[in-house]
C-alpha cells in the first residue's frame, strides 16, 4: 500500500479533530462541503455492502453491469463522481434501485 495511505492511530489522532469542534470554527462555506463529501462517502459505503452482501466480486459487478472493473473500483472508492446513470446501471446489476429523495 501507498506510504501515503497508510497512517498509525497514534498519527490520526494527531492531525484530526472532533466534528463537534470542526462545526463551531469552520466557516459555513466549509462545513457545506463535509457535508457534501459526508453523502457521497455514505452512498459509495452502501453500494459496496449492497455488492459484499450479494456476495459478489467487483469482478463479478463489472461483468454483469457491463462496465470495466476500474469503474466499480473508482466508484466504491469515491474517486470517481458517479452520474445517476452509471449509479442505476450497477444498482440494476446488483437487482437494485436508486431511489431519491429530495427533503
Amino acid at each position: 500500500m501507498n506510504k501515503l495511505h497508510t497512517i498509525s492511530l497514534k498519527n490520526l489522532k494527531k492531525y484530526t479533530i472532533p466534528a463537534e469542534k470542526f462545526y463551531k470554527t469552520s466557516s459555513p462555506t466549509e462545513q457545506h462541503q463535509v457535508e457534501k463529501y459526508k453523502k457521497q462517502f455514505e452512498m459509495v459505503m452502501e453500494l459496496r455492502k449492497a455488492r459484499k452482501s450479494l456476495n459478489m466480486t467487483q469482478e463479478t459487478l463489472a461483468k454483469k453491469a457491463r462496465l470495466p472493473r476500474t469503474t466499480i473500483t473508482k466508484v466504491e472508492s469515491g474517486t470517481r463522481n458517479v452520474t445517476l446513470e452509471t449509479l442505476m446501471i450497477i444498482a440494476r446489476a446488483m437487482g437494485k434501485r436508486v431511489e431519491i429523495r429530495l427533503r
